[in-house]
C-alpha cells in the first residue's frame, strides 16, 4: 500500500516579512485622496459575472 506524503501548509501570503514603517502626518495627507479615489473607482465598477460560472452561484 502507498502511503500518504504529508501535506504542507501553504505559507501565508498576507503576513508582513518586515514589520510596517510609521507614515508620517505629511505622507498621510498625500495618501488619503489617493487611497479615497481608488476606493471610489474600485466601487464604482459593477460586478460581472459569466452566465455559466458556477463558482458565483
Amino acid at each position: 500500500m502507498k502511503q500518504r506524503q504529508p501535506c504542507h501548509r501553504q505559507f501565508d501570503l498576507f503576513v508582513p516579512k518586515t514589520p510596517p514603517v510609521p507614515v508620517a502626518a505629511s505622507e498621510w495627507t498625500k495618501l488619503l485622496p489617493l487611497v479615497s479615489a481608488l476606493l471610489s473607482e474600485t466601487l464604482s465598477v459593477p460586478a460581472v459575472t459569466e452566465a455559466g460560472d458556477e463558482d458565483h452561484v
